[in-house]
């Protein structure tokens, strides 16, 4: 069982790795987590965007990711659709037993 804390770090070394934009780096906004209770779902951006509001730094087609809390693992999560779409396919597999790596 991991906390919110081990949570984020784990999400925010997802996201950034292959990011490779000099000077900036990716990061997790702590105020738009979404928690269920089988984990966390993190939004993120890149750090110039969250400190300048310069649209030339915004991310696109930067999904979400959730991690679980029994074991750390991450689920990509994608744009096309609204997140509780994907909420909702996610917790449909929990339910069925089936994979939910995604």
């Amino acid at each position: 069982m991991i906390d919110r804390e081990t949570a984020m770090r784990l999400a925010a070394e997802h996201v950034n790795r292959g990011f490779d934009v000099g000077g900036d780096e990716l990061v997790i906004i702590p105020e738009a987590t979404l928690e269920r209770e089988y984990g966390w779902v993190f939004f993120y951006d890149s750090r110039r965007h969250l400190e300048t509001d310069d649209f030339q730094y915004a991310l696109a087609g930067n999904g979400p990711v959730l991690v679980e809390k029994d074991d750390g693992s991450i689920h990509d999560f994608g744009t096309a659709r609204p997140v509780e779409w994907f909420l909702e396919e996610y917790e449909a597999r929990r339910r069925a037993g089936g994979r939910t790596q995604g």
